[in-house]
């Protein structure tokens, strides 16, 4: 088992635990499920650090952009959660697009290193079912769409595009803390589509200001392994997706 291996399986059993919890712990509060619609919309910045493999000219080169790097590498981001239910089912769609720019080092093209231009595009549409006010579980798909160009240093730029598609089952808790205060986490993982392996965990804190309106604060992991092609045109991205998630909420009718 490598390092990262170790580390992965070690994040996910802490988050699982700390989720399991609070769900049990809160576990008796119980309520009246209305059957309106409702709709809660939240924009957002997820302030991401990168911190893995990609490939260029067929050799793996490093990615290694820390949270404290962020004001460096983002350049744009755009990020919405949007959930709509309806008594215990409901709809999440959650696009994520940014641009990030970091160096690197890559031995292996024979170069010290150089720059690499990442354009990503992620989106979740999930469907699930609350089967308590505390708990509750959902299934859907993810679609990462990106584009990379490694630009080596003494060496023209190469760019690579891939899209692929996972499909996802997880859960997610939430818990009252005080009247202002409350936590929700989730957790979801592929169970089938084109990457090796993904393992997505969040937890967040929630502020509320009044009965429809809250700050969300909170921290966001997602590690994915895809790998396609061979030789020079070999597309790949092994990497963690780290850092604090910050927004805000509006929900409307209930």
């Amino acid at each position: 088992m490598t390092f990262r291996s170790a580390r992965r399986r070690v994040l996910a059993v802490t988050t699982l635990t700390v989720m399991v919890s609070a769900s049990l712990w809160s576990g008796a509060v119980t309520a009246q499920e209305s059957d309106n619609w409702k709709f809660r919309l939240t924009p957002y910045l997820w302030m991401l650090g990168l911190d893995g493999t990609t490939a260029a000219l067929g050799s793996d080169v490093d990615v290694d952009a820390s949270v404290s790097d962020i004001a460096d590498v983002l350049n744009i981001a755009l990020f919405a959660n949007m959930e709509l239910s309806k008594g215990k089912f409901f709809v999440v769609f959650d696009p994520m697009w940014a641009q990030l720019e970091t160096d690197f080092v890559g031995p292996g093209l024979g170069v010290v290193g150089g720059k690499i231009d990442i354009d990503m595009f992620i989106v979740d549409l999930n469907v699930g079912y609350n089967v308590s006010e505390n708990f509750g579980f959902y299934a859907g798909g993810r679609l990462y769409d990106q584009d990379i160009k490694v630009t080596p240093n003494l060496l023209p730029p190469v760019s690579l595009g891939e899209d692929w598609t996972d499909f996802i089952v997880g859960f997610r808790v939430g818990t009252d803390m005080s009247d202002k205060w409350s936590f929700m986490g989730k957790i979801d993982g592929a169970v089938a589509g084109d990457s090796e392996s993904a393992l997505y965990v969040q937890a967040v804190l929630l502020r509320h200001f009044g009965t429809n309106k809250h700050l969300d604060l909170g921290w966001r992991y997602y590690d994915v392994d895809y790998e396609t092609g061979a030789g020079p045109t070999r597309f790949k991205w092994d990497v963690a997706h780290s850092g604090p998630v910050i927004g805000f909420s509006w929900e409307f009718g209930g």
